[in-house]
């Protein structure tokens, strides 16, 4: 097997960091490169240094370096000179895309026709190559990638998706903060139009100018003064600038343009969960592209990738036009209010009273609890702004009703103009303090006083920095809800950018003490407490700080530094690791992917290095400096010189290593560097570590590190994300030991079980799955779905779609005889595809299209039987996932979950045992890794059933008392008789669910004693969970904010258990609040709605969708989604009617639906009690006097691992449009008068489902 062999990094870029002999000033050279049979030789035109060698210095590579470019862009060169590359500089445009400056808006759709990709030639040896053997990238290569899938009407597609998502929401900006002040609001807009630019930049960039950029948007809304805010705003200006000049330079420059595709999308925020998990996925492809040895395997990995991040950047765009039209409505309301008030005070005759009931018709006694009462103070207060005739009109009341005041010497009125003047700080508290001001008119009594000890408000601002962070990064609205998306750690990346901005708010604030010295210590303090909390990661200790801890962490450190020498020594310790003064030259370091991308390409990021050398100063006039090889000038100016110029350079105390960076342009992208002890070279430093040196690693963090990169299932990043540390140790335990960097998942290195391919093969014929989609489900990667598709002639390669294959699509969808399986599969094209064109068609669905014949309904089973998702089953045969789960029960057919016999499911377990991966598993056993993953978390090892609650309810109970006496599990399944797995079962769900309850109780204020009796526990055991529950804490730990986050999650799709994770809450809140979202999504739902689409559930020979429904209903899709799911769990019961009067040829009379509502808090208790005494549910239902369903779903929820998970659900789509009215044929008006005298459906209603 020839194997190449890969030397240390031998770039221009190691060779330029080198210092001059002292003899003769040429660069010195030690040791020699060695090359395999593999190697591949330069282009003679990147050899202008004559044949000089280029190795590496012994004793220098970063294992980092020499990892990421072995593998990643294998390019072996020698003597690759500075001057031989500066044609390929980042100022050209690239494969014909036009260079536009990235702050220009275009108004068309981005999503045209895409430039035509020429078939590659399949190659007959493509699966027979050594393992070793690899391909370099090149320039070229980059622009083929980025002119196959990234170019759309000569544009790059991804960038413009970008900035259209950014002026989609900045335009809704000023909607979303009515009554806020306009420069805060104007200001708002900037950074949201900085956030789409920012969104294609490299990742160590984006960290950098985020951070800065959130440290001055949470300064300026606090700042009041105005010659400050205009300091902010031209600093805003500066970043701006830099920002967008990197933009451009990413536009052109092919490499950075080809990896922004991996980028999270602008706008990450506003994605549903599912989608948010595909932006980790897209993450992963990063990976793989970046492991790939060859262009095919890049090209499949790159196709992917664009269709991925197309996908995700398309929902995001819809859900901000859904979310508009929700606000429309929302305020709309809110300034009818507002008329109303100014009609009936205006219709008032006596002064007094008209000017004091504005105030009490804006009165709110605890703001931030009524959205609508808080949108009818600020669309108020907007109103005043905008109309000076409203201005005038008030002034006039005001003088009316203080003119007699005045005349009897008694003081005037407060004026509701004078609110405009002196409008709160835009903080997280702005409506609560705008209302106060207008409640201080009222009672004329200045209002409350919301002042907060210093270490709250540390804390608080550190919380406020912290968000501003996610914001910008997530493209998330100013004041949209951001508790499931806040970070748990801070790169190295964003702590440098508040390094700098915390230097950019202390040069506008001087010495005097100002809001925005506090957000500066706000913002050092968290890039300490983020640094503190990684090394507490990497050394497993316990007490990190992370998500909401990180702020708290951060407002301590704050609030000690604050303190002085008057604090005790442990506070000053910790206030000692902020208090240097961060350099105001600070800038973003070039990123070390980029870099090595581009080194491996031949090409350098951000143009030659010379272009940073000051021409103004030479090395001979600089004298040593006190640290080795670094040169100083009169004033103190740090520089090294190399080729006989000199660079300016910087100690970067928060990642300990020195930085190049252009003097005058501090914004600009720095080299980080280091000098060889050995060689006396400066060269790149690629392992920029924590503050003050990486802290070891213990053995219980190396060996998860290592366990994940085996498994391959997450990418580096995510890994590091995932443990609360920084990629560079990934990368470096992945290079010491040996793991190989190749696609994880390549035909060359993975050995694919039969039993694997051919279910791949099946889903490819299927058509219904994208390759992502196939890839997740069976536990690989794209590539390697890619793959087999090409080994197999399976379906068309890349985007572009014959007119004729096109043509034949549509003829067959307007026969309307075959699903969109059948259509896929005749046409050879995708599922998907079909549907994309049938959406161009605006085809008119017929009822009478609908029915369900039993080839289609004998199709649905056999796929339930083969375990497909519900949403698989409905994309392969064309009908509503609804129909799907109703054919389910009305067959009793179960989706299939373990199709593995007892053997392979002992073989399993034992494999398991033995310490191997998954992927070793699944290929030992000849199944797929997701099954082994599904037997490992839901199958008995004994019984080889699923596990869990299989024991009566006495048993159980017996369990649970047993447990709280404190015996283990093991004990007690041998006392009991029971499977290890059933006691685990118990102990993890239904006991942990009543611990949660009754730690909630305790929090709320209700005694141990009150809590036991409540429960049927012992008060020795609530004693315990006392000692977790702090004193006066509820309302601290659940805020209205919080309130709103969770009915945000739980409309995108989010679980209980996600929306406990995610807000720190207590498993039984998240339940409570579910209730609240069910109960107030099916209020919003009328009778007759109610009534027609229970109706339309209902008739077994038809099929709507969810989108029918919800056009018929006039109501949103996530509306009806709810009701689907509440039909489907027996919520909706029918009542009969009263007979209609009229002839025996009237309607029938129909029944009516009524929604169960979940049970009370007190009605929950006394069911989870009477299941621990033993009551069946159907006595629990008749000793509480309510429905069994409701008692059936209570229990059900309490024991959510009984249900078979189901698909997530799909992305919130637009509001649907009106319906569209249409002339019925004869034909068309026989079957709905059928129907309705039937079903007892309304006509209207029925008719509308006639076209979608």
């Amino acid at each position: 097997m020839t194997k190449s062999s890969v030397g240390s990094p031998t770039s221009a870029v190691w060779d330029e960091f080198r210092i001059p002999d002292e003899g003769n000033n040429k660069a010195q050279t030690t040791g020699h490169v060695s090359r395999g049979t593999a190697s591949h030789s330069p282009p003679r035109s990147h050899t202008t240094h004559g044949n000089r060698d280029a190795s590496h210095p012994p004793g220098a590579p970063s294992v980092l370096a020499r990892g990421l470019a072995a593998a990643a862009f294998s390019r072996q060169t020698s003597g690759q000179g500075l001057t031989g590359n500066t044609a390929a500089s980042p100022g050209r445009a690239s494969g014909g895309v036009r260079t536009r400056d990235a702050l220009l808006r275009r108004t068309g759709s981005v999503h045209g026709t895409y430039a035509r990709r020429p078939v590659r030639a399949a190659r007959s040896d493509d699966t027979s190559r050594p393992i070793a053997e690899t391909e370099p990238i090149s320039i070229k290569e980059f622009n083929e990638l980025n002119n196959n899938y990234d170019t759309v009407d000569g544009y790059p597609r991804n960038s413009e998706a970008n900035g259209e998502i950014a002026q989609k929401i900045e335009d809704g900006i000023g909607q979303e903060m009515t009554g806020y002040p306009p420069e805060v609001i104007q200001f708002q807009q900037r950074e949201t139009h900085l956030q789409g630019m920012l969104a294609d930049l490299p990742e160590s960039e984006r960290q950098f100018y985020a951070a800065a950029a959130a440290m001055l948007g949470t300064a300026y809304p606090l700042e009041t003064g105005s010659d400050s805010r205009y300091e902010i705003g031209q600093k805003m200006t500066a970043l701006e600038d830099a920002v967008r000049d990197e933009a451009n330079r990413v536009r052109n420059d092919p490499v950075d343009r080809a990896l922004s595709i991996f980028n999270p999308p602008m706008g990450v925020a506003w994605l549903n969960k599912e989608d948010r998990d595909n932006v980790d996925y897209l993450d992963k492809l990063r990976d793989d592209f970046l492991d790939a040895t060859n262009a095919d395997e890049r090209d499949e990995i790159f196709e992917e990738a664009s269709e991925l991040k197309d996908g995700l950047q398309r929902s995001i765009s819809a859900e901000v036009d859904r979310r508009r039209l929700t606000a429309d409505g929302q305020w709309k309301e809110a300034n009818g209010e507002v008329d109303r008030i100014l009609s009936e005070a205006r219709a008032q005759t006596d002064p007094a009273k008209r000017y004091e009931l504005i105030g009490r018709q804006l009165y709110e006694g605890d703001p931030g609890q009524d959205t609508l009462k808080d949108k009818v103070v600020l669309a108020f207060t907007q109103r005043m702004q905008d109309s000076a005739e409203l201005r005038d009109t008030l002034d006039t009341w005001h003088a009316q009703v203080s003119g007699p005041l005045n005349a009897h010497s008694v003081g005037a009125a407060k004026r509701y103009t004078d609110i405009l003047r002196n409008l709160p700080p835009a903080s997280g508290d702005y409506v609560r303090d705008l209302s106060d001001q207008y409640n201080a008119v009222l009672k004329d009594t200045s209002y409350k006083d919301y002042s907060i000890t210093p270490a709250a408000r540390s804390e608080k601002l550190a919380g406020q920095v912290l968000e501003g962070i996610a914001r910008v990064l997530l493209g998330v609205t100013p004041l949209a809800p951001l508790a499931d998306l806040l970070p748990s750690t801070l790169p190295a990346g964003i702590r440098m950018g508040l390094d700098y901005g915390s230097a950019l708010l202390g040069m506008i604030a001087g010495e005097a003490p100002a809001i925005l010295n506090d957000v500066g210590l706000a913002g050092k303090a968290l890039a300490t407490a983020a640094k503190d909390a990684e090394a507490a990661n990497l050394a497993s200790k316990d007490g990190a700080a992370t998500g909401e801890n990180l702020a708290q962490s951060a407002g301590r450190i704050a609030d000690r530094t604050k303190a002085g020498p008057s604090a005790g020594r442990d506070a000053q310790a910790a206030g000692q690791a902020i208090d240097d003064k961060p350099a105001v030259d600070a800038g973003p370091s070039i990123d070390p992917t980029s870099q090595l991308a581009h080194q491996r390409a031949g090409d350098y990021p951000y143009g030659s290095l010379e272009a940073y050398a000051d021409p103004n100063v030479h090395p001979a006039d600089l004298h040593s400096g006190a640290r080795p090889g670094i040169l100083e000038d009169a004033r103190g100016d740090r520089y090294v010189a190399m080729h006989g110029k000199a660079y300016h350079v910087r100690f970067d105390n928060q990642s300990d290593t020195w930085r190049v960076f252009m003097k005058g342009a501090d914004l600009k992208p720095q080299y980080p560097v280091r000098l060889n002890e050995i060689t006396h070279r400066w060269e790149i430093n690629t392992e920029v570590g924590l503050t003050g040196g990486a802290p070891k690693i213990s053995e219980q963090t190396r060996k998860e590190i290592i366990r994940l990169l085996k498994e391959g299932n997450l990418s580096r990043a995510k890994i590091a994300a995932t443990l609360g540390i920084s990629t560079n140790p990934v990368a470096r335990i992945m290079n010491e030991e040996k793991i190989v960097l190749t696609a994880p998942d390549s035909l060359r290195t993975l050995k694919i079980t039969p039993a694997d391919e051919r279910e791949i093969v099946r889903l490819l014929e299927d058509g219904v799955l994208t390759r992502v989609e196939i890839a997740k489900k069976m536990g690989i990667s794209p590539s390697m779905v890619g793959k087999i598709s090409k080994r197999n002639n399976l379906g068309l390669h890349g985007k572009y779609l014959p007119p004729a294959i096109r043509r034949k699509a549509e003829n067959l969808l307007r026969e309307g005889k075959l699903t969109n399986a059948q259509i896929a599969a005749e046409t050879k094209i995708s599922s998907r595809t079909v549907t994309r064109i049938k959406k161009d068609m605006h085809l008119a669905k017929f009822v009478r299209r609908r029915r369900i014949t039993p080839e289609i309904r004998q199709d649905v089973i056999q796929r339930i039987n083969d375990g497909l998702t519900y949403d698989e089953i409905a994309a392969a045969t064309g009908v509503s996932k609804m129909t799907v789960r109703r054919i389910a029960q009305q067959t009793n057919t179960f989706r299939g979950v373990v199709r593995t016999s007892p053997e392979q499911i002992d073989r399993v377990f034992t494999l398991k045992d033995e310490g191997k991966t998954p992927q070793e598993v699944a290929d030992a056993v000849g199944i797929s890794v997701r099954k082994v993953r599904d037997i490992y978390a839901n199958v008995n090892a004994d019984s080889y059933k699923r596990i869990w609650w299989d024991t009566t309810p006495e048993k159980r109970t017996a369990a649970i008392r047993q447990l709280d006496e404190g015996k283990n599990a093991n004990q007690v399944a041998k006392d009991l008789g029971l499977q290890i797995e059933t006691v685990r079962g118990i102990a993890n769900q239904h006991r942990v669910a009543r611990d949660s309850l009754a730690s909630e109780l305790l929090a709320e204020g209700r005694s141990p004693e009150d809590v036991a009796a409540s429960l049927n526990i012992s008060p020795k055991y609530v004693a315990k969970l006392t000692k977790g529950v702090p004193e006066s804490t509820h309302e601290i730990r659940f805020t209205a904010k919080d309130r709103d986050a969770a009915m945000e999650m739980f409309e995108k799709g989010y679980s209980r258990e996600d929306v406990a994770t995610k807000l720190g809450i207590s498993p039984w809140k998240a339940h409570s609040l579910a209730n609240e979202f069910r109960t107030n999504t099916m209020n919003s739902v009328t009778p007759q709605q109610l009534d027609d689409i229970a109706r339309a559930l209902g008739l077994p020979d038809y099929d709507f969708t969810t989108g029918d429904l919800a056009r018929a209903t006039q109501l949103p899709e996530t509306t009806v989604r709810v009701v689907e799911q509440e039909y489907a769990r027996g919520l909706l019961v029918s009542r009969p009617s009263s007979p209609v009067a009229g002839t025996s040829s009237a309607m029938p009379a129909a029944e009516h639906y009524e929604w169960l509502p979940p049970l009370s808090a007190a009605q929950e208790i006394e069911a989870i009690r009477a299941m621990d005494e033993g009551l069946s549910l159907t006595d629990i239902a008749a000793q509480l006097k309510e429905p069994g369903a409701v008692i059936q779903q209570l229990y059900e929820d309490d024991l959510p691992l009984m249900m078979s998970r189901d698909d997530p659900p799909d992305a919130p789509p637009a509001q649907p449009p009106a319906p569209q009215t249409r002339v019925l044929s004869k034909e068309d008006e026989a079957e709905v008068q059928e129907i309705v005298q039937r079903t007892g459906l309304r006509r209207s209603f029925v008719t509308s489902l006639f076209f979608t």
